[in-house]
């Protein structure tokens, strides 16, 4: 049985709040950005705008970092995967991601992700009802870089739907 949409619930008792969610979820598969113990891969996901926006955006970090290669992905409108293989410090991915946030492309929930779990993760297979990923763009970089020899694969379960009614515990009216 299949969910037609996502509930958020919210229970708040002074300073405890305690937050659940239902939703069907699916099972993806994806590759993280470490490659060894401190340095990473840049792996992007960009959302909300559209495909000239980001590449300007992805432009501007590959100059200031001096990055290799972008390739950009897509399945839906205004929603991009950016590969990069050049090889990065943590702090300085952290950097990278910060100034996309600050110009709006980065997802802000890649960006709390990747941050909890110190390494970011693409998806690397199809979500439900989206086409197969393509290549939409290609962004010429600054430095000679090739896909790792060996990168790690995952698999992590997601909801199906990104948005959802939220009830709020005690109901205050506006």
């Amino acid at each position: 049985m299949r969910l037609p949409t996502r509930l958020n619930i919210l229970l708040k008792l002074r300073n405890i709040t305690f937050y659940a969610m239902i939703s069907a979820t699916q099972s993806l598969e994806g590759v993280t950005s470490r490659i060894n113990k401190n340095e990473h891969i840049i792996l992007l996901d960009c959302e909300g705008k559209d495909l000239p926006e980001v590449a300007e955006c992805l432009r501007k970090v590959q100059l200031s970092y001096g990055l290799g290669d972008f390739w950009v992905t897509s399945d839906a409108p205004n929603s991009f995967r950016a590969w990069c293989f050049s090889v990065r410090p943590w702090t300085t991915y952290l950097r990278i991601m910060l100034d996309l946030i600050d110009m709006g492309v980065l997802d802000y929930n890649f960006w709390f992700w990747t941050v909890k779990r110190g390494e970011a993760t693409l998806r690397t297979s199809n979500k439900q009802g989206r086409p197969p990923q393509q290549v939409v763009a290609f962004l010429k970089g600054y430095e000679e870089t090739a896909i790792p020899d060996k990168l790690t694969r995952v698999l992590y379960d997601t909801g199906v739907e990104k948005r959802g009614a939220i009830l709020r515990f005690p109901f205050k009216r506006a």
